[in-house]
């Protein structure tokens, strides 16, 4: 269940920029930081880099679905495999934590 709610979080994290999502994923997670999480532009900048060095692409495009938008969430959910969402999963626990404290 933690899993579930820590994913949802994720995908919730880029609910105010749908279009730049489709565009930019990064940019989409990056920006969406400050504005769904409410972390610091410094600990979003800490995001982002172990995003980019943690993730492969598949995983931040996931992470840049719309929070609005829960068909496309589950269904690219369904095209991922289990090693791909546990490693969403695990970057959303520890990389926030990490970063909280980037000043």
């Amino acid at each position: 269940m933690r899993s579930v709610a820590v994913l949802t979080v994720g995908v919730v994290l880029v609910a105010s920029l749908p279009a730049m999502a489709a565009s930019d994923p990064m940019a989409a997670f990056a920006k969406s930081c400050q504005t769904q999480m409410y972390m610091s532009a410094a600990a979003c900048a800490c995001m982002e880099q172990k995003a980019k060095a943690e993730l492969d692409a598949r995983e931040i495009a996931y992470l840049s679905i719309p929070g609005a938008n829960g068909p496309a969430a589950a269904k690219a959910a369904e095209g991922m495999s289990g090693k791909e969402i546990a490693g969403v999963d695990h970057f959303m626990r520890t990389a926030t934590q990490q970063c909280q404290k980037a000043r």
